[in-house]
């Protein structure tokens, strides 16, 4: 019997390529009609907006990474009970300020501590929680995580339109930079509200840079939410506007400031009194008692000092090395090259912060990245990159097993020489400078 016939070898490779070709024509065609209905850059904010769903996801409030979670009856509360606490009294007419009002609002979410957490910010801070105090607990403490990350990845964005000018409008870098720093997901856990300092350091710069000053001046007022984090800030602002007469960010900042500061002044009458009280209240401890990662603190539980208060002699420090760097750069003094160091200064000589406020060290963070990532692709292979990656390492694993923040008081000291690596990096190059804006 005959075998069934057997193809030719060219027959077949012909076959094989045709088939090939047409796989390849139809996926151009395919391409051609994806591209004709549907814009790249709506595929790009599709994934972007999956990328924030996981992030929200990915956030967990049970996880044991900070100490400051608060035990409930009902689950794990973060630091935003605070706020929704205060914000909440104020609006039904009570003390916001008081820790008895406080404890029994908490309660009633199910708190089981013994101490109410107070929120410490200056009574103008209210003005922006009013409307988070008038929804019910879960869904606002919800809105505040939604808007955290709105505020970081804003910030990410806008900084790296400042420091790198041909950046594609789609990079993925800022959002990579945003989420290197330990620090990021370390207050969207907690639910502090640096995020909203960080927020207001960028818009100055943004509004600064576009010449709007009445808007720069006004984004002083959310810097001020907690004023003693980038206290280096305030010394150069005054000491620029009377070197420059830009009156107009000091009205802008004095209007705005005027407005956040009346609204629960009109609520409450007695609002700021009532804050100044809390910082005589008996048996409740004030911030500056607590063991924070910071060299000021450092300072109160290691050296013997009675009642000087020896905490404020690293601010000191840095504002007097602060005054010397303005003498010697206030000829040509640029804000989007300066922020990062004086952010990395005042962190580093702080009197008082905790590691999630180095979410505020974004500027820097994106700064060194540019920096780095214009002398050399593999931006994580270079010495500063490896120590980067190695500081929020360390930083990372040491929260997994001692979550006591006092112990992370080195953290900001790295970050600085490790941006100071970046700087002299990027000057040893013989590429040209790295950042300048017109």
């Amino acid at each position: 019997m005959k075998g069934p016939p057997r193809l030719n070898t060219s027959i077949l490779l012909f076959l094989v390529l045709r088939w090939r070709l047409s796989l390849q024509t139809r996926g151009r065609h395919l391409k051609q009609m994806t591209n004709r209905f549907i814009d790249r850059n709506i595929l790009l904010s599709s994934a972007r907006c999956c990328a924030i769903l996981c992030l929200i996801c990915v956030i967990d409030r049970s996880v044991v990474f900070a100490e400051s979670h608060l035990t409930s009856n009902s689950g794990a509360l973060t630091d935003f009970v605070s706020f929704w606490a205060s914000s909440r009294i104020l609006i039904d007419g009570g003390n916001p300020f008081s820790p008895l009002e406080v404890l029994e609002l908490q309660r009633s979410l199910g708190l089981s501590e013994t101490k109410p957490l107070m929120i410490w910010h200056p009574p103008w801070t209210l003005s922006l929680l009013l409307p988070f105090g008038a929804m019910p607990f879960q869904f606002s403490q919800f809105c505040w995580l939604l808007m955290q990350i709105f505020f970081i990845l804003l910030s990410a964005q806008t900084l790296w339109t400042i420091y790198c000018r041909d950046a594609a409008p789609n990079a993925y870098w800022p959002w990579i930079a945003a989420f290197t720093l330990i620090p990021t997901w370390l207050v969207l856990i907690i639910g502090q509200m640096s995020p909203l300092i960080l927020l207001g350091i960028v818009g100055f710069l943004h509004f600064q840079r576009k010449n709007q000053l009445y808007l720069a001046g006004a984004s002083t007022v959310i810097i001020s939410i907690k004023p003693h984090l980038f206290y280096l800030f305030w010394i150069g602002l005054i000491l620029w506007l009377w070197k420059q007469r830009y009156w107009r960010i000091a009205v802008g900042a004095i209007v705005a400031g005027l407005i956040v500061a009346v609204i629960p002044l009109i609520i409450d009458p007695a609002v700021y009194q009532q804050f100044i009280d809390l910082y005589r209240f008996p048996g409740q401890s004030t911030p500056f008692n607590l063991p924070a990662p910071s060299l000021g603190s450092l300072l109160t539980l290691y050296v013997p000092h009675g009642n000087l208060p020896i905490q404020f002699l690293p601010p000191l420090v840095g504002s007097l090395w602060f005054l010397w760097h303005w003498h010697k750069h206030k000829e040509l003094w640029n804000w989007y090259e300066q922020i990062p160091l004086m952010l990395l200064a005042s962190l580093t000589c702080s009197a008082y912060a905790w590691t999630y406020d180095q979410v505020i060290l974004l500027p820097a963070v994106v700064h060194g990245f540019v920096m780095v990532k214009r002398h050399s692709d593999s931006w994580y292979k270079s010495a500063p990159g490896l120590l980067y990656i190695a500081a929020n390492g360390c930083y990372f694993a040491g929260k997994l097993f001692v979550t006591k923040d006092s112990y992370y008081f080195w953290l900001a000291p790295v970050f600085l020489l490790i941006y100071l690596g970046a700087c002299t990096f990027s000057r040893s190059s013989n590429s040209p400078t790295p950042v300048k804006i017109a």
